[in-house]
């Protein structure tokens, strides 16, 4: 019931809004295939950024240090926070699983061709806490891979044909998995039974969302119980997939801005939806060529008000959140992030004429518990389900 419940607010809130004469002008109700779905107008945003505080946005801000060894070693990741556990997905090599204090468990498969290995690195996790199990996903092929939490293998769950970066959804003994059809794919996504791997239901690719290779990324959160969010970047379009009537559904989309941008949508709770906006240039850290950011949109729907954005962590010094959904996802705010980086990143906030007394000693003072040469520190914290966002000028 906990997914149903979740579709049906988002559904009411953009239902009983769309007639409400509130509003900023930023955001419409329009009516795709019978279905109302949100639209933001990047042109009728206003020019100013509005900064908010991670405060407003999650409950607290942990810091914790992970353990250094070396088989705890990961290159760059993603990581996935659950109420037990840290478990990092990394680019370079095998699944890494941590307590939340930063102990080293286990590791999590391996790369390689056998059973319970993986030729590539995972598409997407899922730690299941209640019944201590993680899911990989592929980022091509059938298997999705079942562990429990000691890394011990214990099954395959097949799907029928070959998968291109699937993304998971938990809902209690069902798995449902969502995918880029190619051209002669047979569904664009899957519900299994976790026990016995059965194929439960599975819904036809629609000819939009077909792909004719692997450029183009799928985002969800999971940020609302529930509610299976996705956003795949060459759609331009954020959709909640229905489990329990088997069918995607519109929710919101963008208009205007940057000609050929690229849009990631994220949803942080039942009303509010963030915007990035990326466009082809140099990136000012690496000063390589690729996707950087325009601009990042806040969307209140409860309100539908819109405003430029900038999230700070003002736990620590206002060092400057990167508002996406690799740091905001499953319920939880994280970074993960190298202890050099992080250094650098502490010492040109100190530099900054913005920087207070109050944020230099809580800068040194995060200063004092990094050290080189160590495992990666992270940040986290857990997401507020109500908040208020500080742009609803009307």
């Amino acid at each position: 019931m906990k997914l149903k419940s979740g579709f049906l607010l988002i559904t009411l809130i953009i239902s009983v809004f769309s007639c409400s004469p509130r509003g900023d002008k930023s955001v419409s109700i329009i009516n795709v295939n019978g279905y109302k779905m949100a639209e933001l107008s990047l042109n009728n945003l206003k020019s100013d950024t509005v900064t908010i505080p991670l405060s407003n946005m999650v409950e607290d801000c942990v810091f914790v240090q992970l353990e250094t060894n070396d088989d705890a070693f990961f290159g760059q990741a993603f990581t996935t926070i659950t109420e037990r556990y840290i478990g990092v997905r990394s680019q370079t090599g095998a699944y890494k699983l941590f307590d939340r204090s930063g102990n080293f468990l286990c590791t999590i498969g391996s790369r390689g061709q056998g059973p319970g290995e993986y030729n590539l690195t995972p598409y997407d996790d899922i730690i299941d806490d209640q019944n201590e199990l993680i899911y990989l996903a592929p980022f091509m092929g059938a298997n999705i891979l079942v562990y429990n939490t000691s890394g011990q293998f214990l099954k395959n769950i097949v799907a029928p044909e070959r998968l291109l970066k699937a993304k998971l959804f938990l809902s209690g003994n069902v798995l449902t998995v969502f995918h880029m059809p190619l051209p002669n794919s047979r569904a664009i996504a899957y519900g299994f039974d976790v026990h016995t791997g059965q194929v439960l239901n599975e819904l036809a690719a629609t000819e939009h969302l077909r792909v004719t290779g692997a450029d183009g990324e799928i985002f969800n959160a999971r940020n609302v119980s529930g509610v299976f969010d996705i956003s795949p970047t060459y759609s331009d379009t954020l959709y909640q997939f229905d489990v329990e009537s088997n069918r995607i559904l519109p929710l919101f989309t963008s208009v205007g801005g940057e000609p050929e941008s690229v849009k990631q949508y994220l949803i942080l709770n039942e009303h509010v939806v963030l915007t990035n906006e990326f466009v082809f240039g140099t990136n000012p850290v690496t000063g390589r060529p690729g996707f950087v950011q325009k601009g990042l949109v806040g969307t209140d729907l409860k309100y539908m008000t819109s405003s430029y954005i900038k999230v700070v962590n003002d736990f620590y010094g206002n060092l400057t959140v990167s508002a996406d959904a690799i740091r905001f996802r499953n319920g939880h705010f994280v970074y993960n992030v190298q202890p050099e980086q992080l250094m650098d990143e502490i010492e040109r906030r100190l530099a900054e004429r913005s920087c207070t007394e109050k944020d230099r000693q809580i800068l040194r003072q995060t200063l004092s518990q990094l050290k080189e040469n160590t495992n990666n520190v992270v940040l986290v914290g857990k997401l507020r389900k109500e908040y208020k966002m500080p742009f609803r000028d009307f």
